[in-house]
């Protein structure tokens, strides 16, 4: 199915360029809602999971500061404060203020944030291997490649 038939367009999008970013901006927002439906029975957001993985797989000492933690995520940032704090009230995260910086605060995960992100982890990377599993890795390849040419035209 097209985007037209997709959208319930009554026409076609006249603009090749505007199709383009039509089907980009559709595309990550289903990405993104299938992200919350398979981090939901796992009492999480789609949120809450991405900063779990970045705390598990992007970090050396297995802590960040909460600043490094706002610019990695791949979710809204404007209140990583209050994503924090949610997950620190449920335990699956911990709060510490930097040796060095007393103002920095130092995210890590919990014993408990380790084990909510086990099962919520197998759940996601096996549904991203079902939707992108359709695709060659040469398409793979090339679907990053021209995604990064977008992102580099807007930064």
């Amino acid at each position: 199915m097209g985007l037209k038939e997709e959208l319930g367009l009554p026409n076609d999008v006249e603009s090749e360029a505007h199709e383009t970013v039509l089907n980009v901006m559709v595309t990550a927002d289903l990405l993104a809602k299938e992200g919350e439906r398979v981090a939901r029975p796992h009492g999480l957001t789609e949120a809450q999971l991405n900063v779990l993985m970045l705390l598990k797989y992007q970090c050396s000492g297995g802590e960040l500061d909460q600043s490094s933690l706002g610019r990695m995520l791949v979710v809204n940032r404007s209140n990583v404060t209050g994503l924090v704090d949610r997950m620190e009230r449920a335990g699956w995260v911990r709060r510490a203020p930097d040796a060095a910086d007393r103002r920095v605060k130092r995210v890590s995960l919990t014993a408990e944030g380790k084990q909510v992100l086990r099962a919520a982890e197998r759940a996601y990377l096996r549904r991203v291997d079902e939707v992108v599993g359709g695709l060659t890795d040469p398409e793979k390849a090339a679907l990053r490649t021209l995604l990064q040419k977008i992102r580099n035209k807007l930064r």
